[in-house]
């Protein structure tokens, strides 16, 4: 059975523009400052219009550069509390910039009259360039720490899922999402360099490297005191580039030399077990692989079933989310037709569907979602498509609410800003932000023992309540309240859970029951654009994703 991702109803397009047109001519200084040298531009100013324009552009909300500038300029003067950044009205209309060091001004520049990005982000750059000029402080601050101040800022007006990471923090995230080059070992730092796991099939499997066996040395320099990451680092590198690891195996006194070719190597997000006819599948978050692993999971389970597997549990509790398109090609596997999600903001291209493929492999397998207070963003969609389509009981407490896409968007210096541009409409059309997803079943305040167990299956067994009958697309925000109250979050993943999935699985009249509580929509119809475009979820530079830790 192939597998192919959800398909939109309506073809998709880099959402994210190419680079944006050589920035303006140099604002030119006052007269009080004409006396001073001129102040050369930072390098960072380039950077900064290239984040004001996709933000201004793309941003689910409106709002100037200026706004965004200030900020930026306000979070660098409190690198050092000498120095001061702001407007202040000049002779006539005119309003300038100032910088200020001890109460003295330094430099002042007259306020872009264009607002555009590329003159605020000229501003900005001056600005810079004027604060490492004065200040001993920022002088001698790495320039990654300096466009880290400025871009908290920036971030700082938006949602507080927006922000910016560094080149290396970048890189990590990257790696996360799409994989990278590595040999497959997972090292305990804290056990003298132990390699606790070996990824089949993978180089270091390849080469002879085992389970239990210690690193000693990467590229022949001893790794004794090196932090987790700085191993992390050295062991990866460019896909079929090659490394040199020495390991000692318990038992032998000689060390043993590997030289090994990097493979692409994409974190494992899946776990399989099985309790006799059922599988459960614990989704730690959405990368790039997660999708394919729980395909070839079910597939392994349903042959080692003989074919008679009752059914799934799918564990999303804590998961906090990941890319946009293994939500969409996960809930795929389970539902045969119809929509899966749609996404609505401020750009034309964030307006898209999402609608099965017709490809699913297990359209009709009974299927148990278990979440919490820490699912969010890509685990909730697939948990709202589940339960709006009746393809799935959702039991646990109600989910943390995030709801919004965000763009990612790679920066010139490697750095990474991403910043939300789209809301989630689950199939019903009820807005995942702020709502989150309540169960069909809510194990909220139910204890782990068998008298627990007994009231969430007379729960399953009974008429669901009103609210949770009603058209949740129809509530309004205090009916929502009201729901949300009757299933508070909590953030631990009991075990009760995974008990009374497991008694609906193998109650056939009891899970029935409990999949019909919430009866499934009409559909998107309503709510369709006129003429919607959708992004590349992976274009070049730029990805979609859920990417949104809760805090």
């Amino acid at each position: 059975m192939s597998i192919r991702a959800a398909r939109p109803l309506a073809p998709r397009r880099s959402a994210v523009a190419g680079a944006r047109a050589a920035l303006a001519v140099a604002l030119a200084a006052l007269a009080a400052c004409a006396a001073q040298p001129p102040l050369p531009a930072d390098p960072a100013g380039a950077l900064f219009a290239r984040g004001l324009s996709e933000i201004t552009d793309l941003y689910i909300e409106p709002i100037s550069s200026r706004r965004l500038a200030l900020s930026g300029a306000a979070r660098l003067a409190a690198l050092d509390r000498r120095l001061a950044v702001f407007e202040t009205p000049a002779s006539g209309e005119r309003v300038v910039f100032e910088v200020a060091y001890d109460g003295r001004r330094v430099a002042a520049y007259p306020i872009p009259a264009s607002g555009g990005a590329e003159d605020w982000g000229r501003l900005l750059g001056e600005t810079i360039a004027a604060a490492k000029r004065v200040s001993p402080r920022i002088a001698a601050m790495p320039q990654a720490a300096i466009e880290q101040a400025v871009f908290d800022g920036i971030t700082g007006a938006l949602d507080r899922f927006s922000r910016y990471a560094a080149p290396d923090v970048a890189r990590d995230r990257r790696a996360a999402r799409d994989g990278f080059g590595g040999i497959g070992v997972t090292v305990d730092l804290g056990d003298r360099y132990r390699v606790t796991a070996v990824a089949p099939n993978g180089p270091a499997e390849r080469g002879g490297i085992r389970a239990e066996e210690r690193i000693v040395a990467i590229d022949g320099a001893p790794i004794a005191g090196l932090s987790q990451g700085e191993i992390v680092h050295r062991l990866r590198g460019p896909v079929a580039s090659t490394v040199a690891v020495a390991v000692a195996r318990p038992g032998l006194a000689q060390t043993r030399d590997f030289r090994l070719q990097r493979a692409l190597v994409i974190v494992p997000t899946v776990t399989v077990s099985r309790d006799g006819d059922i599988a459960l599948f614990r989704v730690a978050a959405f990368n790039k692989s997660t999708t394919r692993r729980l395909a070839a999971g079910l597939r392994d389970a349903e042959r080692e079933a003989g074919g008679r597997l009752a059914g799934i549990v799918l564990d999303l509790r804590s998961n906090p989310g990941g890319l946009l398109d293994q939500a969409v090609s996960l809930t795929d596997l389970f539902v045969a037709d119809g929509p899966i999600v749609s996404t609505i903001g401020r750009h034309p291209a964030s307006r898209q569907y999402f609608a099965a493929s017709g490809d699913s492999i297990a359209p009709r397998l009974p299927v148990v979602v278990l979440i919490n207070g820490g699912s969010a963003s890509a685990a909730e969609i697939v948990a709202a498509a589940l339960q709006d389509r009746g393809r799935a009981v959702v039991v646990g407490s109600s989910s943390y609410g995030k709801g919004t896409v965000q763009t990612v968007l790679r920066l010139p210096n490697k750095g990474e800003l991403t910043f939300t541009w789209a809301r989630l409409l689950t199939p019903s059309g009820y807005r995942l932000d702020a709502h989150g997803v309540v169960p069909t079943l809510c194990t909220s305040g139910l204890g782990d023992d068998s008298v627990a167990l007994e009231a969430a299956v007379a729960r399953a067994g009974a008429a669901a309540p009103p609210s949770s009958a009603s058209a949740r697309a129809a509530l309004d925000e205090p009916a929502w309240s009201r729901l949300r109250r009757s299933c508070p979050a909590r953030h631990s993943s009991p075990a009760i859970d995974i008990k009374l999935a497991e008694r609906l699985l193998a109650d056939p009249r009891l899970y029935s029951a409990a999949l019909h509580a919430i009866p499934p929509p009409v559909g998107l119809a309503r709510i369709r654009p006129k003429a919607p475009r959708a992004p590349s979820l992976t274009g070049p530079g730029s990805a979609l994703s859920f990417d949104g830790r809760p805090p």
